[in-house]
């Protein structure tokens, strides 16, 4: 490589990180202006424009964008649009779908230009825990009121007064949404903090991801607890048939007992979780939410566009409650984008569990701690929807993102392929 093609391939990583890093920061404290720079360009969206320009310049070429989940996030963007065409609503809520999608192709540009980008990633999770978790914890060490109590587990008497627990939101508007962001990547700071290079690093790392369970634990979100302790079993028992923690982006192949073991545990941490799901959780009115939902996606087969879930259903729900979402991932997107929206998003999150195992038993520690997130945000979206909210949806992409950039494209694979042919025919003809 000469040097002015090596200045340039280093400068490309650089930016790239660098905005990774902008756009997870924007997601983790919103520091960012949310008004159009220019036209439908807001500040992230310049990030992260320049950071997938960055990774092309730094050499990612274009079937090295490929991931095994393509088709299916091309049919929701696809499904997402007939819908406002056919809501004939803006196109608003459609460009922030297209936003989160453009932070996952980001994370995959990253990890496919920069050799190690393992590490950094694990370190920027690693921040964004710590910014939100202490923010968490001074609010509750402070008694700041934020407007959200909890009085009763099952959230019967949730009115602010004397007895009641102040719940912390952190950086976020609502306490769920915080316990969202924290259960997504409190996994992947927890690889970030393992691979730390000196042991006195680790220990603060440590610390800091005890913080962000903590955290969790402040916000007094019912499903986000249950969710956090399905990940944190999920990423224990997964790091165990490793046996030594490995530096994120590592590999080792487990032997089949281990497999047989993770896959016993993975099934038992999952069962655990829906059970306490339904023991803890109080149902409420999700239900009336719920067959509301059903009966719009009845009514719209092809979806009602994205963003409109909420008022349709509060015009369908007697009472004074408003909602914002249909309190289910899925069922969510089968009212805004219809069943072709249903079935793109169900295939993202069967095509995720499919690449989370083979970069799991190929010995990915990146594809353990971001699927131990997953698991947990899947737990918590059967009651519930955070990722309506444009940062966590981002932050979700970059973790599903972390899992599907294991997957090697087939350009790499075919030059893989070829190299050790090649190194096999040059051993042979050395005999």
């Amino acid at each position: 490589m000469d040097r002015t093609r090596e200045a340039r391939v280093t400068a490309g990583r650089t930016v790239a990180v660098l905005c990774l890093a902008a756009v997870l920061l924007e997601a983790t404290a919103d520091l960012l202006p949310d008004e159009p720079v220019v036209w439908v360009l807001t500040p992230v969206r310049l990030v992260l424009g320049a950071g997938l320009v960055a990774a092309a310049v730094a050499g990612v070429r274009p079937g090295q964008w490929r991931t095994p989940l393509d088709p299916a996030i091309g049919a929701l963007l696809l499904a997402a649009a007939l819908g406002t065409v056919l809501a004939g609503q803006p196109w608003a809520a459609w460009r922030g779908v297209l936003t989160a999608v453009a932070a996952y192709y980001l994370v995959v540009g990253v990890r496919r230009s920069v050799p190690d980008a393992g590490p950094a990633l694990g370190l920027l999770a690693l921040v964004g825990v710590a910014v939100a978790g202490t923010v968490a914890a001074r609010q509750a060490a402070a008694g700041t009121a934020t407007g959200f109590c909890r009085g009763a587990i099952d959230g019967s008497a949730d009115v602010c007064g004397p007895d009641a627990v102040i719940r912390a939101v952190g950086t976020f508007s609502n306490p769920n949404l915080l316990a969202a962001f924290l259960v997504l990547l409190l996994p992947v700071a927890a690889a970030g903090a393992a691979q730390l290079a000196d042991r006195a690093s680790r220990l603060v790392g440590t610390a800091l991801v005890v913080v962000g369970y903590a955290a969790v634990l402040l916000t007094a979100s019912r499903g986000g607890i249950v969710a956090a302790v399905v990940g944190a079993v999920v990423f224990v028992v997964l790091r165990r048939g490793h046996g030594r923690a490995l530096p994120v982006g590592g590999r080792r192949r487990p032997s089949k007992m281990v497999v047989v073991l993770l896959g016993v545990g993975g099934v038992v941490a999952a069962a655990a979780g829906l059970l306490l799901l339904a023991t803890a959780l109080s149902v409420g009115v999700r239900a009336d939410v719920w067959t509301a939902a059903v009966g719009l996606v009845a009514q719209h087969p092809l979806g009602v566009g994205p963003g409109r879930a909420g008022a349709l259903l509060d015009a369908a729900i007697a009472g004074d409650e408003a909602f914002q979402h249909a309190h289910n991932l899925w069922l969510n997107w089968a009212v805004e984008a219809g069943v072709p929206g249903l079935v793109a998003v169900l295939a993202i999150t069967v095509g995720a569990v499919i690449v989370t195992r083979r970069a799991a038993l190929a010995g990915s520690a990146t594809a353990v701690a971001a699927g131990a997130g997953l698991a947990g945000f899947a737990v918590m979206s059967l009651a519930d929807h955070p990722a309506n909210a444009i940062r966590v949806s981002i932050v979700l992409w970059i973790v599903l993102a972390l899992v599907a950039a294991e997957s090697a494209p087939r350009t790499l694979a075919r030059r893989r392929s070829g190299q050790l042919a090649t190194g096999v025919r040059s051993r042979s003809g050395s005999r």
